[in-house]
């Protein structure tokens, strides 16, 4: 009985030490990742590791600071623009109404900071359609005349993104190669899982997107090694 406690005692040990050793090098591996200060990596090092990492919760921390960045210089931009005469008649990145509701967004909930944990609806694709009115379309007293902002949204950054407006070209965007032009917001800030009527299925997004050229045009910026690896790019390489 003293033979087998002893040995017991002795596989538990062993067992212990077997446990801490394993903890030790998830702890060490780890350390790296955690301590990694991403804000003092240059843009050329945040776009090659977002077009080429398999690492998903650097990929994902990544896109963060991208994205956050992208944040900066609208501010940024915004704050030193000087108003011109005039008005481009359409949406700058994303309708008005939605700039509206991430700022209720980040007043009433603020986002909480990037973590090494990778969001669970990374790989989720999301499309909306939102109506956005054309100012300086009509005469005085008119309704001003309606366009239509698309977007694709993979995981929670922007992938794709169209305006169609009713007197002019359509505005293909894809991430990568138009990224200051794009929607700069995740897709819980942007609140458009929350609106009414403006999520569509994957269908009602690709008709127009392909009738208005987009699919020659993001061809295009694959063929020049502009695109972000998206499931939009990779599913386009596969035909």
């Amino acid at each position: 009985a003293q033979r087998l406690s002893e040995e017991a005692n002795s596989q538990v040990i062993a067992e212990e030490s077997l446990v801490a050793r394993a903890e030790a090098t998830v702890v060490q591996a780890a350390a790296p990742t955690k301590s990694l200060d991403l804000t003092t990596w240059k843009y050329a090092d945040l776009r090659d590791t977002i077009n080429t990492s398999i690492d998903i919760a650097l990929l994902s921390a990544c896109k963060e600071e991208f994205h956050r960045r992208l944040k900066v210089y609208h501010a940024w931009k915004m704050k030193n623009k000087k108003v011109a005469a005039g008005d481009k008649g359409g949406p700058e990145r994303a309708p008005q109404s939605i700039f509206e509701s991430a700022q209720q967004y980040n007043q009433l909930a603020p986002p909480p900071k990037a973590t090494k944990a990778a969001p669970a609806n990374q790989n989720i694709q999301r499309f909306f359609r939102v109506p956005f009115s054309v100012t300086g379309s009509t005469a005085q007293g008119q309704m001003p005349e309606r366009g239509w902002w698309y977007a694709h949204f993979d995981g929670q950054w922007i992938a794709r993104q169209m305006e169609v407006h009713p007197t002019k070209v359509p505005v293909l965007l894809v991430a990568g190669k138009d990224d200051e032009n794009m929607c700069e917001m995740s897709l819980e800030e942007t609140g458009l899982t929350r609106r009414p009527n403006a999520e569509i299925v994957e269908r009602e997004f690709e008709e127009p997107w392909k009738r208005s050229g987009g699919q020659q045009y993001h061809m295009a910026a694959v063929r020049n090694k502009q695109a972000r690896p998206t499931w939009a790019t990779q599913s386009l390489k596969a035909r």
